[in-house]
């Protein structure tokens, strides 16, 4: 007996400790909804099958869907057996692997010679503040001693740059 995957003596442990935490009486409330929501389970699954049955019917697709609940072994069982009755894996590989190959052609990409452009010319702006223009010195002019293009460095006490 194999319920969800769950063996004999398993779902008899699980009905024992069930049965200490709750307490006999809510076992029985318990058992009563669960059976309600089996029963509900099962009639949604029917009225599902019974679509999906006439919609395979009305395209021509030559299916047959379950009418109860499939277990675990079922579905295993209907697996294999379309596997091995309708397609031969062989010629899916081969399939695969042709198909492989001719996206792997397809996405091959030649490597074009780099094209040499030359920077747009950028027009110097003057800055103002306020207003007025703000003298900018120029990037080749060179810097006082103790100054550089970038500014002031800081300098120790006695007149030298700190290192």
């Amino acid at each position: 007996m194999n319920i969800f995957g769950i063996g004999g003596a398993e779902l008899v442990l699980i009905l024992i400790i069930m049965l200490v935490v709750a307490g006999p009486k809510r076992m029985i409330q318990w058992a009563y909804m669960l059976g309600k929501y089996v029963a509900v389970l099962q009639r949604m699954w029917s009225q599902a099958a019974a679509t999906l049955q006439r919609e395979f019917d009305e395209a021509g697709v030559d299916v047959k869907v379950p009418k109860e609940l499939p277990t675990k072994g079922d579905l295993q069982r209907s697996i294999t057996d379309a596997i091995q009755k309708n397609v031969p894996i062989k010629d899916v590989t081969d399939e695969l692997n042709q198909d492989i190959t001719n996206v792997k052609k397809a996405t091959q990409f030649t490597t074009a010679p780099a094209i040499a452009t030359k920077p747009p010319a950028v027009k110097p702006r003057t800055p103002t503040t306020n207003g007025k223009k703000v003298s900018v010195p120029e990037a080749d002019a060179t810097p006082a001693p103790g100054e550089s293009a970038f500014g002031t460095w800081s300098q120790a006490p006695d007149g030298q740059p700190e290192e």
